[in-house]
């Protein structure tokens, strides 16, 4: 927690010296705008990267899903408030829901709550993370593995249940604490 609070106290110090150096009247040039965007962008970054460690470490995050893909491929984009792949704790919440229309969940489409009986994060090359999350619910069990980058900004989730069917949501990982994600009522 020190260290994002310092992450965050420096960032905005490197902001308050760029605005005063363009107040000034300097202008700077493109190379040295680039430069400053690369840098915070590097900043900003970090402190993604340690949201999404102490989230995944906690059990308290949400992947967003704006895409979600069968398993032959075929791709529709969704909203990312409605469909999403959520671990709080011991417990995982999978949602499929549309805008258009009501489904057995009030949100056009169906929205799972199961207990989690494996929880596995393995750090990969450069920050990446895999994560396996086995899950049982009322319905059936689910098999969930998610391949994500270091600032969750890049997220890839495979659910698969009992049958052959599997489901690919692809998003964005955030902190449940910041997620926008509506929840519909569970089938069970």
């Amino acid at each position: 927690m020190k260290k994002l609070f310092l992450l965050v106290f420096i960032f905005s110090l490197t902001l308050s010296f760029t605005s005063y150096g363009q107040e000034n009247g300097k202008e700077l040039s493109r190379k040295e705008r680039r430069e400053l965007e690369k840098k915070k962008r590097a900043q900003l970054d970090s402190i993604y990267a340690i949201e999404i460690k102490k989230a995944l470490d906690d059990r308290q995050w949400v992947l967003e899903a704006d895409r979600l893909s069968n398993k032959t491929g075929q791709t529709v984009n969704v909203n990312s408030n409605l469909n999403f792949v959520a671990i709080h704790g011991k417990e995982a919440y999978v949602q499929l829901g549309r805008d258009t229309g009501m489904g057995p969940n009030g949100v056009g489409g169906v929205t799972v709550d199961a207990d989690i009986t494996k929880y596995e994060v393995k750090p990969g090359k450069k920050g990446t993370y895999f994560i396996h999350v086995f899950a049982s619910s009322p319905i059936g069990s689910f098999d969930i593995r998610i391949d994500m980058n270091s600032t969750g900004q890049m997220a890839s989730a495979t659910i698969q249940g009992n049958s052959s069917r599997r489901v690919t949501y692809s998003g964005q990982v955030v902190p449940a604490s910041r997620s926008t994600v509506y929840k519909g009522t569970p089938l069970f």
